[in-house]
């Protein structure tokens, strides 16, 4: 299954040639030529973004983000009020996460960059080999029109997880403003959306050099100390403070492969499913 993101910058390009209808008549390389060519004239981005978690109680998370090419990013959460004042700012290798709960920061060594190249023609090729693709007609998100596109899964077996994800692409520079996954009965998941989205309005640089807020403890750590260790199920339930439940239906051929927890306030347990190459993940918070 493809991540949402990647997913809606193919649809917007594929809708923004002319008409979804037109999908069929073009190559894979001449759409992903376009998305290249449109991605390229962003150079910074900013906006609130508001993820809303509808499983169980209905949680959501406000944060203001903004993005400078070609590494420069920050994220400040405003809601909920238990973690408003978090901060997360990347600059080139360096990235410095605060915990106002704690007055603690987190100053991470990234690794080494390295030229990112992404297939762009093979993901065009899987995204039409895999989802039915309609378009919804156009919506007003954030002060800005989109594009309203549906991707639903051709095999019947992806929508027992997924049955189908909407997105809302901005007509004008094939940014993603909003996703929305929904499950198998058709209830939604999660979304998320982008609100007061600004481009290339020149975002100094200034704001992408964090500050250490008086008093505050400075801990270092290395990416590698932050990657999780690979566990069997039993190794994962010794590991946490909940019931691990593991899902009782699974789309054939998948096996499970490996157990990742995370810890901190709120575990997290990722599972891993594997079919040959393909992957299937699977998260379960602690509530």
């Amino acid at each position: 299954m493809k991540q949402i993101a990647v997913a809606a910058i193919v649809l917007a390009a594929v809708l923004l040639t002319g008409c979804v209808d037109q999908m069929s008549e073009m190559s894979a390389d001449q759409i992903a030529a376009r998305m290249e060519a449109k991605q390229e004239s962003i150079k910074d981005f900013s906006a609130t973004m508001v993820m809303t978690l509808f499983a169980g109680e209905t949680e959501t998370t406000r944060a203001k983000i903004m993005t400078k090419v070609p590494d420069k990013t920050r994220s400040e959460i405003i809601e909920p009020v238990e973690h408003a004042g978090t901060l997360t700012v990347r600059n080139g290798s360096t990235m410095w996460m605060y915990d106002p709960a704690k007055n603690q920061v987190t100053k991470m060594a990234l690794l080494e960059d390295e030229p990112f190249e992404m297939d762009y023609t093979e993901l065009v090729r899987d995204l039409m080999d895999e989802n039915d693709i309609s378009y919804k007609g156009t919506e007003n998100v954030g002060g800005r029109s989109t594009y309203v596109i549906e991707a639903t899964p051709k095999d019947e077996s992806d929508r027992e997880l997924i049955s189908k994800t909407r997105v809302w692409v901005d007509r004008e520079n094939w940014m993603l403003l909003g996703t929305e996954m929904y499950d198998a009965d058709g209830n939604p998941m999660v979304k998320v959306e982008y609100r007061d989205i600004t481009f290339n309005t020149g975002i100094p640089d200034s704001e992408f050099i964090f500050e250490v807020p008086e008093g505050a403890e400075v801990v270092e750590e290395s990416f590698e100390d932050r990657m999780p260790e690979k566990m069997t199920l039993e190794e994962a339930r010794a590991n946490l403070t909940f019931d691990l439940k593991t899902p009782s239906y699974l789309p054939e051929g998948y096996e499970f492969d490996h157990a990742m927890v995370t810890g901190g306030e709120r575990e997290v347990v990722s599972l891993q499913y594997t079919n040959g190459d393909e992957r299937l993940y699977l998260s379960d918070p602690s509530l």
